[in-house]
């Protein structure tokens, strides 16, 4: 759920950017990957099936939340756009509170536990380094390629502190969602390539909303948004794949967004 202001149509610069994090992330991720040795084992459930209906139950109940949640927002707790304090950080974290129920609430019922939505210590060190030496290197090429598409250096201040506190909030509870139960479920089911995939967009289309009320109700431009998500969506996914934990793919998706905001581009 990264933090939306008022955008224009998407220009070439923004396609751009949108090949730019697929084309550097993803060699970066496996390049991290074997370098740093990592062999995760999937994680396997006996009722593939059953699974697969409670993923697509907790994506209409998060995608409906995230509706309710961002009307909430445009009606009632109005604020200018990215105001970034204490105040912001704690709407965020009631915000992905509301979103993680339908999950807490399919594991409950699953009887299953954290381990199964790959919350785990399991090698930790190599999992931390392979999301924190990607992040280096997607900001690295930003910030050097930025003034190419349309950004620069915006500079760092208290509310980029707020911003990115507020981003490892959303952005580990996300993960939380579509990679470490979505996604898990659907490559158990149908394999590593359908699994990323109908993941990603899964998490394009929970971006909808967003661009809902961002563009004033315009439909066509809130789906132009959230298919300019998929990108990052399937970056996400690749690098859970590779480490099957969201500690990875969380600081990953932390530090796209953020690096993004630094060097004024929109991811």
């Amino acid at each position: 759920m990264e933090n939306g202001h008022k955008l224009g149509y998407p220009a070439l610069t923004d396609l751009a950017t949108f090949v730019l994090v697929l084309a550097m992330g993803i060699p970066s991720v496996y390049f991290f990957s074997k370098a740093l040795k990592l062999h995760p084992q999937t994680v396997v459930f006996s009722e593939k099936k059953k699974e697969v209906v409670l993923s697509f139950i907790v994506f209409v109940a998060v995608f409906a939340g995230a509706f309710g949640i961002y009307g909430f927002y445009d009606r009632v707790w109005i604020r200018a756009t990215l105001t970034a304090d204490p105040l912001y950080v704690l709407r965020d974290a009631l915000a992905i509170a509301i979103l993680l129920l339908p999950v807490v609430a399919a594991l409950r019922f699953s009887k299953q536990t954290f381990a199964d939505i790959t919350v785990t210590p399991r090698n930790l060190r190599k999992n931390l380094a392979l999301g924190i030496l990607t992040s280096l290197t997607l900001i690295l090429f930003l910030g050097v390629l930025s003034p190419f598409l349309g950004g620069g250096f915006a500079g760092v201040s208290v509310a980029t502190g707020y911003l990115l506190l507020s981003y490892v909030i959303l952005g580990f509870g996300e993960e939380i969602v579509f990679r470490g139960y979505i996604q898990t479920r659907l490559v158990a089911k149908s394999g590593s390539a359908i699994g990323i995939g109908v993941t990603s967009l899964c998490y394009a289309a929970y971006n909808f909303p967003l661009g809902y009320f961002c563009f004033s109700g315009d439909i066509l431009l809130a789906m132009v948004y959230a298919v300019w998500r998929l990108s990052s969506g399937l970056l996400y996914g690749y690098t859970f794949h590779k480490s099957q934990t969201v500690l990875s793919s969380g600081i990953v998706h932390i530090f796209l967004v953020w690096g993004g905001l630094l060097f004024g581009l929109y991811l």
